[in-house]
C-alpha cells in the first residue's frame, strides 16, 4: 500500500466516521470494509446492516487516531525495508485478562511477601519458645534445690524447737509409790518407751525409798538398752543392783549389765559375769544361763 493510498483510506475513514457520528449510518462503506480486512462478497453479502452505537464509534475513533500515527511514523521512514503501517487492535477480552493476571500476579508477590515476613515471624517465635523452656527449665531445677534445701531447714527447726521445748512432762503422779510404778510399767508394756523412760525416771526421782525403786531402775535400764544408750544402760544396771537384791529380775539384770559392759569394758564385764555365777546362776533360768555363757566365752574371762 502507497502512501497515497493510506492517505486516501485515512480521509475515507474520517468522512466515514464523521458522517456515522452526524446520520447513524448502519455499516461502513466497501473501502472501510477493505481496510478491516472484509471481503467484498461479504460486504455485498444481504446481511443484517452492523449497529454503529457509540461503543463502535469510540473504537473506530481509536483505530483512526492509531492508523494517523503509523502513517506519521511510515513517513519518517526511507529506505527499501520500509513497510506499511500495521493497524493492531487489541482483544478487550484480551487486555481484561492481562489487567487480571497483572492483578493475581501482584496479590501472589503480596502474599509471598507476607509469607516470607510470617516464616521469620514463625523462627523467631521459636527461638524465643526455646529459650524460655531452657530458661523454665533451670527455673524448676533451681526451684527443687531451693525445696530440698527448705525441707533441711523446717527439719532443723524442728530439732531445734524440740531441744529448746526440752523433754515432755512425765505423766501426772497417782499420789502413791505403787501407782506410779504400775502407771510406767503398763507405759513400757504397751510400747511407750518414751512415756515409759520419763515415768521411771520421775519415779526414781520422787520415790526413792520406795520397795520398787530397785526395779524402776533395771527397767529403765531395759529401755534405754533398747535405745543404744550404752552408757545410760550401765549406770541403770548398775544401781538397780546395789546390794545384789534377791529378786526374779537381778538375774537378768547382771547379764545385761555384764553385756553393756563388754562393749566399753571387758575386764569389768567379765567381774560382772563372776557375781552372776556366784549369787543368780543356781536360780536363773536356761535362757539366762545360756546368755551368761556366751558373753564370757566372747569376753575371754576365766
Amino acid at each position: 500500500m502507497t502512501r497515497q493510498s493510506l492517505k486516501a483510506t485515512l480521509s475515507a475513514l474520517t468522512i466515514a466516521l464523521a458522517t456515522a457520528a452526524a446520520f447513524d449510518v448502519a455499516a461502513p462503506t466497501p473501502a472501510h470494509a477493505q481496510l478491516f480486512s472484509i471481503d467484498q462478497s461479504e460486504a455485498d453479502d444481504k446481511s443484517p446492516p452492523v449497529e454503529w452505537d457509540k461503543k463502535r464509534l469510540e473504537r473506530l475513533d481509536r483505530n483512526v487516531r492509531k492508523l494517523e500515527r503509523a502513517i506519521t511514523n511510515y513517513e519518517g521512514k526511507t529506505g527499501k525495508n520500509a513497510g506499511p503501517p500495521a493497524l493492531i487492535e487489541p482483544d478487550p477480552e484480551v487486555v481484561a485478562l492481562q489487567a487480571t493476571v497483572e492483578i493475581l500476579s501482584r496479590k501472589v508477590d503480596d502474599q509471598a511477601q507476607q509469607i516470607t515476613q510470617l516464616t521469620s515471624q514463625i523462627e523467631e517465635a521459636g527461638f524465643a519458645a526455646r529459650k524460655a523452656n531452657e530458661k523454665i527449665t533451670g527455673l524448676e531445677a533451681r526451684i527443687g534445690t531451693l525445696v530440698q534445701r527448705l525441707d533441711l531447714v523446717e527439719a532443723h527447726l524442728k530439732d531445734v524447737d524440740a531441744a529448746l521445748a526440752g523433754p515432755p512432762p512425765p505423766p501426772p503422779t497417782t499420789g502413791t509409790a505403787e501407782g506410779d510404778f504400775n502407771q510406767a510399767y503398763d507405759l513400757l508394756t504397751n510400747g511407750n518407751m518414751d512415756d515409759a523412760e520419763r515415768a521411771f525416771t520421775e519415779f526414781t526421782t520422787k520415790w526413792t525409798s520406795a520397795p520398787q525403786a530397785a526395779e524402776a531402775w533395771f527397767r529403765l535400764g531395759q529401755i534405754r538398752t533398747v535405745k543404744g544408750d550404752v552408757s545410760g544402760s550401765v549406770a541403770a544396771y548398775a544401781t538397780s543392783l546395789k546390794g545384789w537384791p534377791k529378786t526374779s529380775w537381778a538375774p537378768e539384770a547382771t547379764v545385761k549389765l555384764a553385756n553393756a559392759l563388754s562393749q566399753t569394758d571387758s575386764a569389768k564385764s567379765c567381774v560382772a559375769l563372776a557375781e552372776f555365777n556366784k549369787r543368780y546362776a543356781a536360780g536363773a533360768s536356761a535362757a539366762i544361763k545360756s546368755q551368761a555363757k556366751a558373753l564370757a566365752t566372747k569376753g575371754k574371762c576365766s
